[in-house]
């Protein structure tokens, strides 16, 4: 609306129920226009809401990951040293036949085939 100080003076001289008109229109729409605003506050607040409670969700599920991963990790490494207790195990077994036979042989070597 141009900047028009004739149109004010238009406005003075205007019947009464016009200025009325006007003011009841301006204030219908200002009422409209709050509206309108309240129900878009109203929508973003409720996808607000929603995005919230995906994050909660996310973040649970990502504390139960971070849960079963350390507790896997625990079971692999007590898997990895028991695996590694039966293997000194088995290296022990076998020194301990490799003496064994290495024993029979020198006496049978020494002893000419008796034991």
């Amino acid at each position: 609306m141009p900047n028009n100080p004739m149109a004010d003076d238009d406005d003075a001289f205007a019947p009464s129920w016009e200025k009325d008109d006007k003011t009841t229109s301006l204030l219908g729409d200002s009422i409209q226009t709050n509206d309108e605003t309240e129900e878009i506050g109203n929508l973003t607040l409720g996808q607000l809401r929603r995005q919230r409670e995906q994050l909660e969700q996310s973040a649970d599920l990502a504390g139960d990951t971070r849960r079963v991963t350390r507790d896997a990790r625990r079971t692999l490494k007590a898997i990895a040293w028991r695996v590694f207790r039966e293997k000194l195990t088995l290296i022990g077994t076998i020194a301990c036949l490799l003496a064994i036979d290495f024993a029979l042989a020198y006496r049978l070597v020494s002893n000419h085939g008796r034991l």
